[in-house]
């Protein structure tokens, strides 16, 4: 008995797990044999062909504090490039990038900065949602004959080796118009191929979280009066929750060529809390500008793709009086990628992919 009951529970529980990896499956993908859920004169899909790419990324990461009226303090990262792989296969996107020592093209009197990152997604039809963190460590000061005594144009640059920065992004958007002639998978990933230009107003959310800290002050003794502030910091800390509202529309050309942008201005709520000697943190709380912005380009074959694209995030909220804190975030990423066929791995399927 024991050896007809065993096996049968066996069964029933991978068929159970089955059916979870169906159910899952059809949830994210809809029903593979259904009609297409979108206008296949403007979208060819390629949705269950794996497609790998190699990534070259050039990313900008600053730190500004803002008066309302005066200049900027301003720290930037000597900017690297970061090379990495991207995956994409039905409604999952991911990539990971990093620098890579010996190919970057930094400038050496500006210090050294290291960065690396990671993103993963999800691309519907009408939604898609993306999450990505990046760490950048080491940052030079812009203008430093405006805030270092004493420095001389030909002086060596001031560098922050300490200043290091953590950013985790989410970023959810969702298609209001009712056609589904534009292709979001087209214009970030060329899962998809957009045959005619289209366009759609979105509705967005986005969440941010950035911390940058130091082993000392970022805020140099002798600028504090400057700014108004009671001391020196060493640590930021930033959570913003936003809601965006815009435009994206792809124009296409010569049926695989293609042009693509995206403005999405918003609001959101922030949180900032400033690391300073003694028990008290100051921290506070408000409404800030968020702006997503996305342009590209490339082409789209059948097989091959070939894309370039810049992306840009900025916030900013005052964080004392007629004191603004500034995080923004931009990158241009460069993919070449290949379709291949669908995987055929079963355990993929799990996952709903």
């Amino acid at each position: 008995m024991r050896q007809v009951v065993l096996p049968l529970l066996c069964t029933y529980a991978l068929l159970g797990h089955a059916q979870v990896g169906e159910k899952l499956r059809f949830m994210l993908n809809g029903d593979p044999n259904a009609v297409p859920n979108y206008d296949t004169n403007y979208v060819s899909s390629y949705r269950s062909n794996l497609t790998l790419s190699l990534l070259v990324k050039y990313e900008s990461v600053d730190v500004d504090i803002e008066q309302d009226t005066g200049d900027d303090l301003s720290f930037s990262a000597n900017n690297a490039e970061q090379y990495g792989v991207g995956l994409n296969f039905k409604w999952l996107s991911a990539e990971a990038t990093f620098n890579i020592p010996a190919l970057d093209d930094q400038d050496p009197a500006l210090g050294e900065s290291r960065s690396r990152g990671f993103g993963l997604g999800y691309t519907g039809r009408r939604l898609w949602a993306r999450g990505f963190w990046n760490r950048t460590t080491g940052y030079y000061l812009n203008d430093p004959q405006r805030w270092t005594p004493g420095w001389e144009p030909g002086d060596q640059p001031v560098t922050r080796g300490d200043i290091s920065s953590n950013s985790y992004m989410l970023s959810v958007n969702y298609a209001l118009g009712r056609k589904k002639r534009f292709s979001q998978n087209a214009a970030l990933f060329q899962v998809e191929r957009q045959k005619k230009s289209a366009g759609t107003f979105v509705l967005g959310f986005s969440g941010w979280r950035s911390v940058v800290s130091a082993d000392s002050s970022i805020l140099s003794p002798a600028l504090v009066d400057t700014f108004q502030l009671a001391s020196g910091f060493n640590a930021l800390e930033r959570t913003m929750l936003g809601v965006t509202i815009g435009y994206t529309h792809t124009f296409t050309f010569w049926q695989k060529g293609f042009l693509h942008a995206a403005l999405l201005p918003g609001l959101g709520y922030v949180q900032q809390v400033i690391n300073v000697p003694g028990p008290e943190k100051p921290q506070g709380a408000g409404i800030g500008a968020v702006t997503e912005l996305k342009i590209g380009a490339g082409y789209n074959g059948d097989r091959w793709y070939a894309a370039l694209t810049f992306a840009y995030y900025y916030s900013t909220t005052a964080i004392a009086e007629h004191l603004n804190l500034a995080t923004n975030y931009g990158f241009g990423r460069f993919a070449l990628g290949i379709r291949l066929g669908d995987p055929g791995i079963k355990a993929l399927q799990k996952v709903g992919l």
